[in-house]
């Protein structure tokens, strides 16, 4: 994974909610977008094969969708 704090939640991503529903991805104008409505998929629908693809095909799987979520999070509540 690229190091949490170099990456740019300005850059465009796509998300996959699973490898069934791959090449038809959800796109974002932001990677901060796309962290957002991955954060609010329900358990029940979280598939292990889903990603985030950034324009720069940085790939991010739930762990790191996570991790990245939180700092977002983090940041916001900071303003």
């Amino acid at each position: 994974m690229k190091d949490i704090n170099s990456v740019d939640f300005d850059e465009p991503a796509t998300f996959f909610e699973s490898k069934e529903h791959q090449p038809h991805g959800m796109a974002f104008d932001h990677l901060s977008q796309a962290l957002r409505h991955a954060a609010h998929v329900p358990l029940s629908r979280q598939h292990p094969s889903a990603k985030i693809v950034t324009r720069s095909k940085v790939q991010f799987g739930w762990e790191q969708i996570t991790a990245l979520h939180e700092r977002l999070r983090r940041q916001d509540s900071q303003g």
